[in-house]
């Protein structure tokens, strides 16, 4: 355990130096754009690259490269270099296509994306901002690819880092925008010139991010070699993998394509009622970034580190090994989501508010904001503990029974979440659709924790429910003593100052943590005693 500690943590530093930068990056971009209808035009815009590349390439290569390098590795007698050269030749040429063949229909990709309801000036700028942006496809390649070969030589911690540069880029283009608004910004006061400043800043900064790891590569000693023979190569083994990981992201961006149309019209619909905050797609996809944070810093730096050590198992039959690393990577995800969970639960409005209500944003658009990002906590230990398993599968290259759980996850949040924002007030269809998103993972993981058990003994003994049970109720008791200590500080209403909110914030946080760590103590909780020895060590 401390090993694998030891080796989370470097990513871990990194992940969360990108996400507080990420974090600012959100701060500056709301300030800009606000949570409107208008901010919807250049969200669904900017989210667009990152579908289409994860639908086409990216759920391939995030989930069969890193499997594949490792069998290339371990069984050619070029420790994998052809076969790496042959990929990215390969993958580059198809993502520089689909670039220009996405650019040409723009128009068309937003109008899938987005509600009906939105007037020709709206569809217009979207439109404009989606061809700035589509450009990004190839850089997330690039840097999607370059991680997974610095993963595959034990060189975790740079691709933490690079999405700094990115931050770095997109704020200061925020702030510049921010000198050039005269009033909160719409389709029909927006300039070509600030169009054109947001797009180009957003993609900027994505093509940095990707361009810095190249001389990480060459530190590694890999130095990319074109090559163009694709036959013969093993790609027949790994076309018939990815095509069950393109099927499982072809049904998330299904779902996502619904989520997309209906926030976007939640926005719409609120527009013309002074009295109702306005939230759409633009709340919707900052609050679950929320939310993905503690997941971002704590589960995917697990991840990272184990699943080149699972792959390497898989490979070599050790069933043993393989199942001790998979129950200790999900007992300390538990032991560190669940109350990071709990914090966003409890503070999400007030998190909200203070961080996205300013500039074209509002308190109360804020605080709304969080409250979206609350919904989403409930589901975010399932949400987890589901990514961990997957790779499980993925370690074993299994990629049609993930296909198909996933299959199922997307029917329960197409079920609930549509069924909730359907039957709910207009200012909270939003929230509904979180809600819905993490009922339906709550019993997906519950699901899959179970088919994994079937083949991996040590997931079905007792230890892990106890342990879910003990960490749920340290954090349940510690935050519901801190709130209501730190409640009476806060004025949770239009007007408090971002200095009282923000203290108050950290009373709950400190006495929180402090709380949560004494009980963890108190109920014998193993993996958090081993986190804070090598914080000591640290």
């Amino acid at each position: 355990m401390s090993s694998f500690l030891g080796q989370t943590s470097g990513m871990a530093a990194g992940t969360l130096a990108s996400r507080l930068t990420g974090v600012i990056r959100d701060i500056a971009l709301v300030a800009a754009i606000g949570t409107g209808i208008f901010s919807d035009t250049y969200s669904v815009a900017n989210s667009i690259p990152n579908i289409i590349y994860i639908l086409i390439a990216g759920g391939a290569i995030n989930s069969v490269f890193i499997p594949a390098l490792i069998r290339h590795m371990e069984d050619d007698a070029d420790d994998g270099k052809q076969f790496t050269d042959q990929l990215l030749t390969l993958v580059g040429l198809i993502l520089i296509v689909i670039v220009v063949l996405t650019v040409i229909a723009g128009g068309l990709i937003i109008h899938l994306y987005a509600t009906s309801l939105w007037t020709p000036e709206e569809f217009d700028v979207a439109t404009m901002f989606a061809r700035w942006c589509l450009p990004q496809i190839l850089f997330y390649g690039l840097y999607t690819l370059a991680s997974q070969i610095l993963n595959s030589r034990n060189a975790f911690a740079l691709p933490m880092y690079a999405p700094i540069a990115n931050n770095i880029i997109v704020i200061g283009t925020a702030l510049l925008f921010i000198s050039m608004m005269s009033g909160v910004p719409n389709a029909q006061t927006i300039t070509t010139a600030q169009i054109n400043l947001l797009g180009f800043g957003t993609t900027l900064g994505v093509m940095a991010q990707a361009l810095i790891l190249i001389p990480a590569l060459r530190k590694v000693g890999y130095r990319y070699k074109p090559n163009f023979t694709f036959r013969n190569v093993g790609n027949s083994k790994i076309g018939n993998l990815a095509k069950w990981t393109i099927g499982f992201v072809l049904v998330n961006q299904v779902t996502f394509l619904l989520v997309s149309n209906l926030t976007t019209l939640a926005n719409v619909l609120v527009s013309t009622d002074p009295n109702v905050v306005a939230v759409g797609f633009t709340s919707y996809q900052k609050a679950q970034l929320m939310m993905m944070l503690p997941h971002s810093i704590i589960t995917v730096s697990v991840i990272t580190a184990l699943l080149p050590r699972l792959s390497k198992q898989a490979h070599d039959n050790n069933d043993d090994a393989f199942g001790s690393e998979l129950s200790a990577s999900l007992r300390l995800v538990t032991a560190l989501i669940i109350p990071s969970a709990i914090f966003i639960l409890v503070s999400g409005p007030w998190l909200g508010a203070l961080l996205y209500g300013y500039g074209a944003s509002t308190f109360a658009q804020g605080a709304a904001l969080g409250a979206i990002a609350s919904m989403f906590a409930l589901g975010l230990p399932a949400f987890s503990l589901f990514y961990v398993l997957l790779r499980s599968y993925y370690a074993q290259e299994n990629t049609k029974t993930p296909f198909l759980i996933n299959l199922g996850f997307n029917g329960l949040h197409i079920a609930i979440g549509f069924s909730l924002f359907a039957v709910l007030p207009q200012q909270y269809k939003v929230a509904g659709l979180a809600l819905g998103y993490s009922i339906s993972y709550v019993i997906t993981c519950a699901f899959t924790w179970w088919r994994v058990g079937k083949t991996v003994p040590a997931l079905r003994n007792n230890g892990h429910l106890r342990l879910l049970i003990r960490v749920s109720v340290a954090g349940l008791l510690a935050a519901t003593v801190s709130y209501l200590l730190v409640r009476l500080t806060i004025v949770d209403e239009p007007g408090v100052s971002a200095l009282r909110l923000g203290l108050a914030i950290a009373s709950f946080a400190v006495s929180y943590s402090a709380s949560y760590l004494a009980l963890a103590k108190l109920f014998r909780i193993s993996e958090v005693s081993a986190v804070l020895a090598l914080v000591r060590r640290k």
